[in-house]
């Protein structure tokens, strides 16, 4: 069997003003206990979907834990969620009105410990209920099923999707061209369906009128010179691998995706440097002996904790030879040439605050020092080497006089302008009012300067609409509104609010009328009496009644 691969792309959404579509695209082409998948490969899907802008998560041929671990992407919150396209290609097993994919790895299952070997599709399905306009999940199988265990059987068994989700199952090959076609922008479900024939079909209380990406849209963000521009000065000078993240789910094939891309994989080198740092000297403190933390020295001389090293097993050495002259650790070849460098930064006289200063400068220029608490300690001298190295200095972890004034001088500039974007983004935002508008500003400056502002404003937005409105009255408020616009956005505005609402059924009804008007070329219009008809008693007697 195949080593599992699991790729993440689009790790954020792109901005708050952009909803964020996900997918998820699975193929199990080779199972330890099961037949072989042939046409399974769903590669192209995957491609298609990072180039349409999605958050996607791709794996191939996955054990359990890697298939409970794709999926579970699906968790993440999402306070503007998009729309959701899931394909998974592989073995299903059902009982009753349960159904579940298999891993790669699963034996031959029974009824008690299916749940271990692969993952529920209603828990699937409950996690795409939110997606707006809609969801589609695609379920491609083979001509051989696996065998199941003691009250299992083979296939996929009868869903009951909850509203929103649309279900499309069939064979491998036609699940993958669904999927793909799909990703086509004014593409709709029925679209796929009549492209596949016999060998897919659409499960109960599904939509064929679903179309993930409008006609004419391209992949997130594509297009807009200018957007992407101003969206790549902001995350430069922002300098973090969140704000690259979003630049490139935004503009994934932006002017600037292959330096946000470079980027980032110098963040995550030095992530993985500092990882490295961390368990080595976690190993040597276990050992606790001289040649661990020689060992421990040898690797990382200028480590986080090379002064920690250095003290230990200096007090080993005494430790261990009682009656000759204390041995003196030797020290990192770094803190061997920081004598001198060391008395002249001494004699600049920083007091606490000014350290701190030196600290906050760096960190707004991109220098972790892990903390401002005045002490410049190994991460904080890393951090000033990787300043001086970046502005031309001589490399010595120390300042002198005219390095400091530089420092200084750059990091005012730095929060200056970080302040200003921050200030700029609240007023456009978060000033504007709105629970939308506020979570937009905390999730961009969650430390920002207006965040206790707006977590107070939001926290009592939250309670009156918790504790002053009845749920059910302002269920009824929202389709009242969605009544009176009569557009598909409004009814695709109460669907994504209210997915358990009242008025859901009428809502998609209401919805499909106005867009089989549309392919008339009618962009809006008031309900026909023959569309009135299709109200159910219940609806009507609210309407006489309000």
């Amino acid at each position: 069997m195949r080593l599992p691969i699991i790729i993440l792309s689009a790790m954020l959404a792109s901005t708050p003003a952009w909803a964020e579509n996900r997918g998820v695209v699975v193929w199990n082409e080779s199972h330890a206990h099961a037949p072989d998948l042939a046409d399974a490969d769903a590669q192209a899907v995957a491609d298609a979907m990072r180039a349409a802008g999605f958050r996607t998560v791709s794996g191939k041929d996955l054990a359990a834990g890697d298939l409970r671990a794709a999926l579970a992407d699906l968790l993440r919150p999402d306070d503007d969620p998009g729309v959701r396209l899931v394909l998974l290609n592989g073995h299903f097993l059902h009982a009753g009105a349960e159904t579940w994919m298999i891993a790669a790895d699963a034996e031959q299952p029974d009824r008690i410990g299916i749940g271990a070997a692969g993952v529920s599709l209603a828990a699937v399905m409950e996690l795409l209920a939110d997606a707006a306009p809609g969801a589609v999940l695609v379920l491609g199988q083979g001509s051989e099923q696996a065998q199941p265990g003691a009250g299992l059987s083979a296939g996929v068994g009868e869903l009951a999707p909850p509203p929103g989700v649309t279900v499309l199952a069939g064979q491998a090959g036609a699940a993958t061209a669904a999927a793909e076609r799909l990703l086509e922008p004014g593409a709709s479900v029925g679209d796929a369906l009549q492209d596949a024939g016999d060998a897919l079909r659409m499960l109960p209380g599904g939509d064929d009128s679903l179309v993930l990406l409008p006609a004419g849209q391209q992949g997130a963000g594509d297009g807009d010179p200018v957007a992407d521009r101003e969206m790549w000065a902001t995350t430069a000078a922002q300098d973090s691998a969140e704000g690259y993240r979003a630049y490139l789910a935004r503009f994934p094939q932006g002017l600037y995706s292959a330096a946000a891309q470079s980027r980032l994989d110098q963040m995550a080198q030095a992530d993985t440097a500092a990882a490295q740092d961390r368990d080595a000297w976690a190993d040597a403190a276990a050992a606790n002996t001289p040649q661990a933390y020689r060992d421990y020295l040898a690797r990382f001389p200028s480590g986080r904790y090379a002064d920690a090293a250095g003290r230990r097993l200096a007090e080993l050495d005494a430790a261990q030879a009682p009656q000759a002259p204390a041995r003196q650790a030797q020290p990192a070849p770094q803190a061997q040439a920081d004598g001198p460098q060391l008395r002249g930064e001494n004699g600049l006289n920083l007091t606490r605050e000014d350290r701190r200063e030196v600290q906050r400068s760096l960190n707004a220029l991109g220098h972790a020092t892990g903390g401002v608490d005045g002490i410049l300690g190994s991460r904080s001298r890393q951090a000033i080497r990787d300043w001086q190295r970046a502005n031309g200095h001589a490399v010595s972890g120390y300042l002198d006089a005219d390095q400091l004034g530089a420092l200084r001088r750059q990091g005012a500039d730095r929060m200056a302008e970080r302040d200003r974007q921050d200030r700029a983004y609240w007023d456009s935002t978060g000033a504007q009012g709105g629970a939308r508008n506020l979570r937009a500003y905390l999730d961009r400056y969650p430390n920002g300067i207006h965040a206790r502002q707006a977590r107070d404003q939001l926290d009592r937005i939250e309670s009156r609409d918790r504790n002053e409105t009845p749920r059910g009255d302002r269920d009824d408020r929202a389709f009242s509104q969605a009544r009176q616009q009569n557009t598909i956005a409004a009814y695709d505005a109460y669907l994504r609010d209210w997915p358990q609402g009242k008025y859901v059924r009428q809502a998609r009804e209401n919805r499909n009328a106005l867009r089989r008007d549309n392919r008339r070329g009618n962009d809006r219009r008031e309900l026909a009496p023959e569309d009135l008809l299709r109200l159910d008693p219940e609806t009507i007697l609210r309407e006489l009644l309000r």
